[in-house]
């Protein structure tokens, strides 16, 4: 279809984009045409997607489209426009003939595009919380965290003791007994409740109803009361139909024995009469309860006995499903649950009344602590605006002005909350709405998508289009794929659009491929499909020469099979790497750092040290330590080791992890791109957290190991997935779920023929209704309503794996390879989609199982290389002993480190920030002797209230997270004291200081920041112009060259008139530094500073907890932070050189993302804030002396310096 047909009248429409069509380039053209023809502002626009990547890579798509057309527009003869732009350019001349009108308006939204609202849809509801929260009734500035897990544990932890530990001792053995099998363990223990509680309180599609009568209850009692009343239900129901049932699985025997097989559980003629087995037992538990407590026959009726195993349904319908019978039990529903009711249902009952606490406890919690998770964002959106009265809502109004044009990215992933939101915001007769979407593509179910939300919405749109163009595969491979799906989707009941193939008809002869789909056949009985892929591989890429190895990828439906293939491909030095969304902490990597981290606490341990010997990082042979013991070998590394306990805060961890690799050059982690590029990103959040923990291994050792448990870890989310630093990369090897929007040349599919229609995966305790949408609890995955849920579960997790074959059928550009299993044909893969292949045989192909020896040396010389091209750290190729030198081996290096190198400090810790609270005593001629002079202000000889404040690295650390927390503009004190007193408790300082550090606060936001920055104040400056920690990364190395001191020192001999000149540079040539890599850094606040953003000036600023006091007086007085004073202590600690490093990576930083940018207009220079030395407020306005403040200090930016080190980074 044509999109430039799409009429941009208010309605809602709906675009549905099959693989490769085109759907971001869809909405890129779409902004265009609201924005050209419309006359739409960017700020009238909303474009909801998925991800935060996502919405990144749209909004560079949408600025890309709008420069293309003004390029053409500037020189239409030599730029050139895909068809689709320039048909509508052709139509849109009609209306406006004038083209400089047109790039009038482009440059008006390129000027504005930071008002385009391209968000994800929590980001959104968060927004819409964020302003509107009085009229919501929503906790005002409420603290934004996913990662809560810390929080479920403490809950559980509590519970476990306040009501766990109190129950009868009975009731608690049975518990602690009892085995289950559920998605969280086997064992009802606290980690299976922390699960449950994260599960349930992160669900915003299904409700967990609040049952009141849990919360009073005496738990002992209440449950003994529900055995004893379900115990004399059982009676009953077993006197009335136990001997039929029996009777029932006596004929069960028969059958399986008449089809020629044998149960273990059911017999045709069983030795003793179970029946009158369990009626004996039933009246010797009935005479002892006349005489027992209940609690004293808890094991007896709850034990997995003879009625559990002979009777129960569960072992009932495992048979019957093991010997594909039919056989019919439902005759026995009522006795069957009260089966379930004394074996299974105690246990239930038991685990909802906890997690009915657990979740109160919470709710209560979050509220008063002012948490909202991702989907309490949506809970409480949904809440305000679906299930309330809104008539005359204000806030509904003023969000449905705000935006004329709203699209929705990848629709198929949008949940039924969330598409009801935006139904109430902007279905609506002044909206453009429109979604694109894939229903084949629905793949999201288990994070909440919702493939009938979807349909639904299209059977509401008012206009349904179909991308048919698909710019990705090959004319012949799209023939293909279109004949495998003539008959579309049909578990799914979705219909197939056949697709014309727009790709670049002159591409590389090279992909001109005979067979472009090819179906290996195969037997699993014979060989390990992870043999032939390998094997394949070889024999493709020995016969394609041509072939880039990058453009190769191979599809899975785990991460544990791509490892599997890793290790084969690697085998033979066929370079490959995986690409996944895997948490760093559950690598290979982070067992290895556990053995290198416990032989640097513990090196006199001959079991950590032989650990470490014998692992990836040294490879040593086992049998010399069987043999000597104590190796010669194990003895230098017991050294080298006690060695780098002591060097550590020197050095780093990221320098010492360095050396070991660099020391023993082991092939396993030198020519294993995946496990080095993990081994680096892992001690580099290991160095972070051992700066902000003063070098305490010990404690970030205990950290560390708790972020290896997935019940206890904190780090998780996008930060913490594995990152790729490698240039040569090899093949791809990812899930199908992370391939969804990416291409390669060639794809093989090994596991598609493994797809059935039986699943293990749905199991309790936590089941979803699709008709209530509530949440039901329950231990048992055989329980009658459970059976009706897995039903519904298991269809769905099928038709989901139909759209995922189609989802990896679709990544390919020129050849698909799919290996299917001869002994597994009843799937998706053989049942619905190979039948439709006219020619069937044409695909078919075997290879052979063993790969030659002739082979093996070609493939292994093919790519045979000596460790990574791309070196994190450097590593050395010569095997020698000597030491290498730290200047040469680290790989990331900041301004602590550098300075630290100066022989004449003793600062020797390599951090990113600047934490450390330095003190000077000012000398004779430096006292000013404030206090003996009679004519001097008062501003300046009262103390500073952070004058008794602790010094140190912690007490730093303490001062900066709390002007990082503190919204500038926030003027409720109570709020920053609430902060303050939240922050000392955490860094155990003292909270009487409290009042005190307001104070101080409320100084450093109140104090003016002189006529350079035009007299403004902090608290002037609105919250979403201020940047605050911002981090960056300045690459070194330029064109493979060390930076050193002396080329840096160059730069202060650059605009002599700027602060810090020629003297100042050859202090710097003592820092020794030398260093490749990357330089690291955190400013501690950006502002802009103008009446316009757009011609503002950007200033550095930096707080500085320096302690100055004189020589007669230890007080920390203003008058003591005048400019002498303070810029001898800005050489004196080289703020000098930190500045002018914050002031290159804001340079690059406004380069990259402010339009027009130049330095010289747009750069503002850097402020550097004494905390300790600023005086109070109305005194010093009082005084007309000065403009600018004690304990501030000004420099403009030295523009050749900053160009200077741009060249030089």
């Amino acid at each position: 279809m044509d999109i430039n047909k799409i009429k941009l009248d208010n309605n809602f429409k709906l675009i549905e984009a099959s693989a490769g069509t085109g759907k971001s380039f869809t909405l890129a053209h779409l902004v265009l045409r609201n924005v050209l023809e419309k006359k739409i502002k960017s700020e009238e626009i909303l474009l909801l997607s998925f991800t935060k990547n996502t919405c990144t890579e749209l909004r560079d798509k949408i600025l890309s489209r709008f420069c293309k057309l003004k390029l053409f527009l500037q020189n239409p003869e030599e730029t050139e426009l895909d068809n689709t732009l320039l048909e509508w350019y052709k139509n849109f001349q009609k209306e406006e003939t004038n083209p400089k009108k047109i790039i009038f308006d482009i440059d008006n939204f390129i000027n504005t595009i930071y008002k385009l609202k391209v968000t994800t849809f929590h980001a959104f509801c968060n927004n819409i919380l964020e302003e509107f929260s009085i009229d919501i009734g929503s906790a005002q500035d409420p603290f934004i965290e996913n990662n809560i897990d810390n929080l479920y544990q403490d809950i559980i932890d509590d519970l476990w003791i306040e009501q766990f530990q109190n129950l009868d001792p009975e009731i608690i053995s049975a518990v602690n007994q009892k085995k289950i099998s559920s998605i969280y363990g086997s064992k009802i223990n606290k980690s299976f409740f922390v699960e449950i509680l994260k599960n349930i309180d992160q669900e915003n599609i299904c409700k967990f109803e609040i049952i009141n009568k849990y919360k009073n209850i005496d738990i002992s009692i209440y449950l003994k009361e529900f055995l004893h009343i379900n115990w004399k239900a059982f009676c009953v129901e077993w006197n009335n139909n136990g001997e039929e049932l029996y009777l029932k699985l006596i004929s069960l025997g028969k059958l399986i024995k008449e089809i020629g097989c044998k149960s273990q559980v059911y017999s045709s003629k069983p030795r003793n009469n179970k029946f009158n087995q369990i009626t004996e037992w039933i009246e010797d538990i009935n005479k002892r309860l006349n005489s027992e407590d209940i609690s004293q026959l808890l094991y007896e009726i709850l034990n997995e006995d003879l009625l559990f195993k002979y009777f129960y349904n569960k072992n009932i319908n495992k048979e019957i499903n093991k010997f594909d019978l039919s056989l019919d039990f439902s005759s026995f529903k009522l006795l069957q649950d009260k089966i379930y009711k004394i074996k299974e249902g105690f246990y239930t009952e038991f685990v909802r009344i906890f997690i009915q606490l657990a979740n109160i406890k919470l709710i209560t919690l979050k509220r008063s602590l002012s948490i909202f998770n991702f989907n309490d964002l949506i809970k409480t959106v949904e809440k305000k605006y679906l299930g309330s009265d809104l008539t005359n809502d204000k806030s509904l109004s003023e969000i449905q002005n705000r935006f004329k044009c709203v699209l929705v990215d990848e629709f198929q992933d949008t949940d039924n909350i969330q598409w009801s939101i935006i139904k109430k915001f902007f279905y609506t007769n002044n909206h453009f709405l429109l979604c694109v979407g894939d229903p084949k593509q629905a793949i999201y179910k288990f994070r909440g998508g919702d493939i009938e939300t979807y349909l639904e919405a299209k059977s509401d749109a008012i206009e349904v289009f179909s991308l048919t163009n698909n710019f990705r595969s090959s004319n012949k491979l799209l023939d293909v794929i279109n004949n495998l799906y003539k008959n579309g989707l049909r578990e799914s009941k979705l219909e197939y659009n056949n697709l014309n193939s727009k790709l670049n008809k002159s591409f590389n002869h090279k992909f001109d491929f005979k067979n472009v789909f090819e179906i290996v056949e195969f037997s699993s009985k014979e060989v390990d499909i992870e043999d032939l892929v390998t094997k394949y591989i070889v024999s493709f890429l020995l016969n394609n020469n041509e072939i880039d190895i990058n453009k190769i990828s191979i599809l899975t439906l785990y991460n544990s099979q791509c490892l599997e293939l890793k290790n084969k491909l690697i085998k033979l030095n066929i370079p490959c790497q995986i690409k996944n969304k895997k948490n760093i902490f559950d690598t290979e990597a982070s067992t290895l750092l556990v053995l290198f981290i416990e032989s640097i606490l513990y090196p006199r341990r001959y079991r950590n040290i032989s650990l470490l010997a014998t692992s990836k990082f040294i490879e040593m042979d086992m049998a010399e330590l069987i043999d000597h013991q104590i190796s010669k070998k194990i003895e230098i590394l017991t050294n080298q080791c006690i060695s780098w306990s002591l060097e550590l805060k020197e050095k780093g961890f990221l320098t010492l992890v360095n050396e070991l690799i660099i020391n023993y050059k082991s092939s396993s982690i030198i020519f294993d791109a995946d496990l080095y590029s993990n081994l680096f990103q892992l001690s580099e959040i290991i160095e972070i957290e051992l700066m902000n923990n003063d070098f305490n291994l010990n404690k970030v050792f205990k950290w560390y190991l708790n972020q290896l448990d997935n019940s206890l870890r904190s780090c998780t989310g996008e930060d913490y997935f594995t990152k790729d630093y490698n240039l040569q990369n090899g093949i791809n090897l990812s899930t199908i779920h992370n391939s969804k929007g990416l291409e390669y040349e060639i794809v093989l599919c090994p596991y598609l023929s493994t797809i059935s229609n039986k699943s293990n995966k749905t199991k309790g305790p936590i089941w979803k209704s699709n008709l209530d949408r509530s949440i039901y609890i329950n231990i048992s995955n055989n329980y009658s309503k459970v059976e009706d849920f897995k039903l519904i579960e298991e269809r769905d997790l099928f038709n989901e794996s139909e759209r995922l074959i189609y989802v990896a059928l679709t990544r390919s550009k020129y050849k698909l390879i799919i290996f299917n299993d001869i002994n597994n044909t009843n799937n998706i893969i053989n049942n619905d989609l190979l039948p439709n292949l006219e020619n069937i045989n044409f695909h078919k192909s075997k290879i052979e199982h063993k790969i030659a020896a002739i082979n093996i040396r070609e493939i292994s010389n093919k790519f045979n290389f000596i460790g990574l091209k791309n070196n994190l750290w450097k590593i050395n190729k010569v095997n020698t002993k000597k030491p290498i030198p730290s200047e040469e081996v680290i790989s990331f290096s900041s301004y602590s480190s550098w300075i630290s190198k100066e022989k004449k400090t003793d600062y020797a810790s390599n951090q990113y920030k600047d934490y450390e609270d330095n003190i000077s005593i000012l000398n004779n001629s430096q006292d000013t002797n404030l206090e003996k002079s009679k004519n001097c202000p008062k501003y300046l000889t009262l103390s500073n209230p952070l004058s008794d404040f602790p010094k140190g690295t912690i007490a730093g650390t303490c001062l900066h997270k709390i002007i990082e927390r503190f919204d500038f503009q926030n003027d409720n004190t109570d709020k920053l004291l609430d902060l303050i007193n939240e922050e000392l408790n955490f860094f155990q300082i003292d909270s009487s200081l409290a009042l005190n550090v307001r104070e101080g606060i409320l100084r450093i936001i109140n104090v003016s920041l002189g006529r350079k920055l035009l007299n403004k104040k902090l608290i002037d400056i609105p919250s979403n112009n201020i940047l605050k920690e911002v981090k960056y990364n300045l690459t070194l190395s330029y064109n493979g060259k060390n930076i050193n001191s002396y080329d840096i020192s160059k730069c202060f001999l650059l605009d002599q008139e700027f602060e810090f000149g020629k003297s100042y540079s050859n202090k710097i040539n003592d820092l020794q530094i030398l260093n490749k890599g990357f330089h690291s850094g955190c400013i501690d606040c950006v502002v802009p500073i103008g009446n316009k953003l757009e011609d503002s000036k950007w200033w550095v600023i930096d707080w500085k907890s320096n302690f100055i006091s004189g020589s007669e007086n230890s007080d920390c007085l203003p008058g003591n932070y005048n400019y002498e004073n303070m810029k001898e202590e800005m050489i004196k600690h080289h703020y000098p050189l930190q500045s002018h490093l914050y002031l290159l990576a804001l340079h690059r930083l406004l380069k990259w993302r402010l339009k027009n940018y130049q330095p010289n207009l747009h750069l503002g220079g850097y402020v550097y804030l004494f905390l300790k030395g600023l005086p109070d407020k109305k005194l010093f306005e009082k005084s007309v002396e000065k403009d600018i403040s004690p304990g501030v200090f000004i420099g403009q930016a030295p523009i050749n310096r900053i160009n200077y080190l741009d060249k030089l980074f």
